[in-house]
């Protein structure tokens, strides 16, 4: 008589298995989307972050006191920074608009040092599209802000050879030229 391997296993153990298999895959597939969404989630916000902090430092491209020109640079960057589509990210939907605000865009340097601008805007990101949506049904809100410092050479009003720099006809008592 020949003995075959495996002939002492007992059919139950053939069952359990597939009992342990159908409580173990459902946990480990949540625990899978579950991380590719926070991932995902992670991504969204590290592009949302970046465009912001690229408009931030765009406001400081165009010379002091040409909020028109600063306006426009740092739309430009933040718009073709950010890809609203999101990809597999999901759908990053901007709610509020991106808003710099700073002393430096208006023409104004405060005496007490330099001013920073500060850049804010706000999107949701909605997995809707996605597979992860089967975890993730809710929408992430996304809040950002950040802050871009002048370079110390466009702190200060260009002078004549031999004289003084003098402050800004148009800038408050408070704030002034620094001196070059």
């Amino acid at each position: 008589m020949r003995s075959r391997v495996g002939a002492g296993r007992a059919h139950g153990q053939d069952a359990q298995a597939a009992i342990e298999m159908a409580l173990v895959l459902p946990i480990m597939i949540v625990i899978v989307v579950g991380f590719v969404g926070m991932m995902l989630e992670l991504r969204a916000e590290n592009e949302f972050q970046t465009a912001v902090d690229l408009a931030a430092q765009a406001s400081l491209v165009p010379p002091r006191g040409d909020p028109v020109d600063s306006r426009a640079d740092y739309l430009y960057a933040f718009s073709h920074t950010l890809d609203p589509s999101g990809g597999e990210s999901g759908s990053l939907v901007v709610t509020t608009p991106i808003d710099c605000q700073g002393a430096y865009l208006q023409g104004y340097v405060p005496t007490s040092g330099p001013d920073a601008v500060t850049c804010t805007a706000q999107a949701d990101l909605d997995f809707a599209r996605t597979p992860v949506s089967l975890l993730w049904f809710w929408t992430v809100h996304l809040s950002v802000t950040a802050q871009a410092y002048p370079p110390a050479y466009r702190q200060c009003l260009p002078s004549p050879a031999g004289t003084t720099p003098a402050p800004f006809p148009e800038a408050p008592a408070t704030a002034g030229a620094i001196p070059c």
